[in-house]
């Protein structure tokens, strides 16, 4: 038996689980093309594809199951995510309004939203804009809420940005 790394093509260590990951991920789009209604199993393989890299496929599918299920939260955030990752303008303008739509439907997922809005407007090259999104909510929170070092960190890293 050859080693699962040997079939990946990529260069240097390769971490076993995403090796793992890639052979099972046939079967897995076996199962969704054999039940293509089965919500679960395609979130399950759309996650699989931004896992391994393959955004592209990943976001197509979170797109349809978006479209399926507006409201759910997870795959609403998840597609928003992978937009980031894909860093398009277009991607990330469209990722924002998918955290704000996430914000209406659970306001406790405010502080993540808005460290992830925060990403998006460095990527797109606005670090005031970016900066004010962190220091307004971090205005908005307790003074021992733990999560504030997140958003200090970011302000911090971002007025150091060039």
């Amino acid at each position: 038996e050859s080693e699962p790394n040997a079939q990946t093509g990529m260069s240097g260590a390769t971490n076993p689980s995403v090796a793992s990951l890639a052979d099972l991920l046939p079967r897995l789009e076996a199962k969704v093309a054999a039940d293509p209604r089965n919500y679960e199993q395609r979130l399950l393989l759309a996650q699989t594809y931004v896992e391994l890299g393959q955004s592209a496929k990943g976001v197509e599918q979170l797109r349809r199951l978006h479209k399926q299920a507006p409201h759910d939260n997870p795959t609403t955030i998840l597609l928003a995510t992978s937009l980031i990752q894909q860093g398009t303008q277009a991607d990330l303008r469209e990722s924002s309004k998918l955290l704000e739509e996430a914000l209406r439907e659970k306001p406790a997922v405010m502080p993540m939203v808005r460290l992830y809005q925060g990403d998006i407007q460095m990527k797109l090259g606005d670090v005031p804009g970016a900066v004010k999104i962190w220091k307004d909510y971090l205005g908005k929170m307790s003074s021992g809420d733990p999560r504030r070092a997140l958003f200090e960190e970011k302000i911090s890293q971002a007025s150091g940005h060039p």
